[in-house]
């Protein structure tokens, strides 16, 4: 793997990429010369924020509002991207989550279907819009945002988990599917310091401390770049904890 990719002509998607880690992702890309698409779902005002700090940093991007979880909003995203950047989507980022804290016998089939939805479900559609539009001749990569809850498991997110479990086999599926020419990767984010909503709770604040640090957005998007370069092939269907030694298998 280059720790220092070209990404010079790639065209990048970043679903929820208007916020923290997915909008730092959206700036690492943008610096190694990928002109980016982010998503988000229903906040104008992060997105309008979000491709203002991309065109000031000198980056090529465009984006748009929509659930992931509805596969008409991927053919939207590749259209919009393709549109906007001079195509083809080459690398997919797709960070787009749902995460609430909802005890076992309180989650409701809405919610359920909500969260697995918008994070394993997202994640299918965007995939399938990137192998079916991809030209033969190129290559491509696609990184799928993880959760140390799919390996720590915690109460009270059971749907969480469950997705985020589905999204590495996922990973898995499309690695091999892809082979010798998109592959896919998983990064699992630990502890993040980022900007919370309102009433969003902090997850692993318990275990805060002096050797138990937060990562940062940044740290994160370190991770994920070279697993971007669509000019490699050999490092897939894995998954990598950034995570500051939370899970160690």
């Amino acid at each position: 793997m280059q720790c220092t990719p070209n990404l010079a002509g790639e065209v990048a998607v970043v679903t929820g990429g208007t916020r923290n880690i997915g909008l730092a992702i959206a700036r690492t890309l943008a610096a190694h010369g990928a002109s980016v698409c982010v998503t988000g779902q229903a906040d104008q005002a992060a997105l309008e924020r979000a491709l203002a700090t991309l065109t000031a940093d000198g980056a090529q991007a465009t984006g748009l509002l929509g659930d992931v979880a509805d596969p008409q909003i991927a053919q939207r995203v590749f259209d919009q991207a393709e549109g906007a950047l001079g195509g083809p989507v080459s690398i997919l980022v797709n960070g787009a989550a749902s995460r609430p804290h909802t005890p076992l016998l309180e989650i409701e089939p809405d919610e359920w279907n909500a969260v697995l939805g918008t994070v394993l479900g997202g994640a299918f559609y965007m995939a399938q819009r990137l192998f079916a539009r991809l030209p033969a001749e190129r290559k491509g990569a696609v990184v799928n945002l993880g959760g140390l809850s799919a390996h720590r498991p915690a109460v009270d997110r059971p749907h969480v988990i469950a997705a985020k479990t589905g999204l590495e086999g996922l990973t898995r599926a499309l690695a091999e599917e892809g082979l010798g020419r998109i592959r896919a990767n998983c990064i699992v984010p630990g502890a993040i310091e980022t900007e919370r909503r309102p009433g969003q709770s902090a997850p692993h604040k318990a275990e805060q401390g002096p050797a138990r640090m937060t990562g940062t957005s940044e740290d994160v998007a370190a991770a994920v770049l070279p697993f971007c370069d669509p000019t490699q092939s050999y490092v897939t269907g894995q998954t990598v904890h950034v995570d500051g030694g939370r899970y160690m298998p």
